[in-house]
């Protein structure tokens, strides 16, 4: 998952949040990383949200998993068009 602990997982996605939500540009490792924490903590129940995640973000889950899909195509075409 290249995370060393949940807690360096936890800081990469507070330190990822903002640079997403300015839409700063993030390189294919950054991108990665932010959408696997997300991954994890919408999932996990160790890590993350896990069953809360409704009552903690507000967004359900299935429109969680429709953004992580939607999420997934557009870094997957955002990394083929970047690629040398």
């Amino acid at each position: 998952m290249d995370f060393t602990s949940a807690v360096v997982l936890l800081e990469e996605a507070q330190r990822l949040k903002p640079l997403i939500r300015d839409g700063q540009s993030l390189n294919r490792r950054a991108w990665r990383r932010a959408l696997i924490a997300t991954e994890i903590v919408f999932a996990s129940d160790v890590f993350g949200a896990g069953s809360d995640w409704s009552i903690t973000t507000g967004i359900s889950d299935e429109d969680t998993v429709r953004i992580l899909r939607s999420l997934h195509r557009k870094i997957a075409r955002a990394v083929r068009i970047h690629q040398p």
